[in-house]
């Protein structure tokens, strides 16, 4: 099955849960690659990866970590991004699941979201959330790459832990529609809301 059939018929199938109407196009994926280049992590996680228009550009990058797991709860996807990316741990999972992966404790790990967490289920939005956030405020140095279809100004989510901040990494206008991607960061020595 080609990306863009795949595409639409996800968006046919269930489109609160697509969150846009055409895949990421090259300049999106290009501008969250860059920046998870910014700071190379030892583990990349990709959760709501879809058809792969994300994956494949992180997977080309030249700084790719030697782990990267991609995680995507529509098995017909899944499937798909097995079969492209054979060399990648690809898991048919919900990304609220991604806390209970086993990582290394303390490598730092950058996860990058193409969940569309504004336009979800409330609920299942948060426990997707409350996950990621697990992940990232446990292992030191790690951080949340998540890009929004909202206005420039809004950031994915409001309640992070204390001290943490969302820092605009770039707007992508060559995108249908309009990008702005974000880095949820952690201050090193910061780990939980806690020195």
């Amino acid at each position: 099955m080609r990306h863009g059939l795949a595409f639409a018929l996800g968006c046919l199938r269930d489109p609160r849960r697509m969150g846009a109407i055409a895949p990421a196009s090259r300049a999106l994926a290009r501008a969250i690659a860059n920046e998870v280049q910014r700071e190379r992590p030892a583990v990349l996680i990709e959760v709501g990866a879809g058809t792969g228009a994300i994956t494949r550009a992180l997977a080309a990058s030249p700084l790719v970590p030697e782990r990267f797991v991609v995680i995507e709860r529509n098995a017909d996807f899944a499937r798909l991004l097995r079969s492209a990316f054979p060399t990648l741990e690809v898991l048919n999972h919900c990304a609220s699941q991604v806390h209970s992966l086993a990582i290394e404790s303390r490598s730092p790990v950058t996860l990058v979201s193409s969940l569309p967490l504004l336009s979800m289920p409330r609920e299942e939005a948060q426990r997707c959330i409350d996950a990621m956030l697990c992940v990232i405020g446990r292992q030191p140095g790690s951080r949340l790459i998540q890009y929004t279809y909202a206005a420039p100004h809004q950031r994915p989510f409001h309640h992070i832990p204390p001290g943490w901040r969302w820092r605009r990494a770039a707007s992508v206008w060559a995108n249908l529609p309009p990008a702005t991607v974000w880095s949820l960061e952690c201050p090193a020595g910061l780990i939980n809301g806690v020195h």
